[in-house]
């Protein structure tokens, strides 16, 4: 009985040892952390880095006098590395974010036009958030950029909405980068409505999916809307200058095989 009393106290005791110890261990994976100052900031996209860190793209009010595009690179365990805006150079909003593969990071975002409206933004940073290069794309309206991938060349490609183009109000608008910046080619995509492209993503068939809402088809105010298109931007399209020489043939092989058959009756 002697033994069994000191038995069970032992026993206790490697338990919640061994429970400290799995919690210490688990609080190494598990944290938060904040940053900003006093005014509006918001974090739109984040990535893992190579080196096991994260990078974190958004804007900020706090840390600047305006509104500003900010990227954020952290350790493994949140802590601040450096951070960078790049309102100076155009770009005050961004919304999505990818690691290059020369290990920079490209930002997609807006920027202000001339006439005070929107445009695309594409900004090209090295390692250390330092610009290397900066794009913008866009009309005499408002256009909005959503979504960037790193294409395989090297390249981007950027996905939004746009009111400069298209037959809209607004449509999905795809922009295709090479890996200086330059256009390569674009497309739109929509209706006579509202059409937005929100997310992007390119196909194991050197194409790209885009995903979005449309009030143009569908059945209700918005739905969603996926679109497949080849490595150049198309969708198949069923014209209707191709529907009469289609009738035609369609009628003349009619005749055709009247005439044979009265033909074979006949004899």
């Amino acid at each position: 009985m002697k033994k069994f009393g000191l038995v069970l106290p032992i026993i206790l005791f490697v338990l919640l040892s061994f429970s400290l110890i799995c919690s210490v261990a688990a609080s190494s994976d598990i944290w938060s952390q904040t940053y900003g100052g006093g005014a509006r900031d918001s974090a739109e996209e984040i990535v893992q880095t190579s080196d096991g860190g994260y990078a974190v793209a958004g804007w900020t009010v706090s840390l600047v006098d305006n509104v500003d595009c900010l990227l954020i690179k952290t350790d493994a365990f949140g802590n601040m590395v450096w951070n960078q805006t790049y309102g100076e150079e155009g770009m005050v909003y961004a919304s999505s974010l990818v690691m290059t593969s020369d290990g920079g990071f490209a930002l997609a975002g807006e920027t202000f036009s001339e006439d005070g409206l929107f445009d695309f933004s594409l900004v090209k940073t090295d390692e250390d958030g330092d610009l290397e290069w900066t794009k913008t794309y866009g009309g005499e309206k408002w256009d909005r950029a959503s979504s960037l991938v790193s294409t395989s060349d090297s390249g981007f490609a950027l996905a939004g909405e746009t009111k400069s183009f298209g037959v809209g109000e607004y449509d999905f608008w795809l922009v295709r980068i090479d890996g200086t910046g330059n256009i390569v080619w674009n497309q739109t995509y929509g209706g006579t409505e509202n059409d937005r492209a929100n997310a992007l993503v390119e196909t194991s068939d050197g194409g790209f999916a885009l995903a979005g809402r449309t009030k143009s088809f569908g059945a209700g105010e918005y739905d969603f809307w996926l679109v497949k298109t080849d490595e150049f931007g198309n969708i198949p399209e069923f014209s209707s200058w191709i529907i009469l020489p289609l009738l035609l043939t369609v009628t003349l092989l009619i005749i055709f095989c009247k005439r044979r058959l009265a033909k074979t009756t006949n004899n």
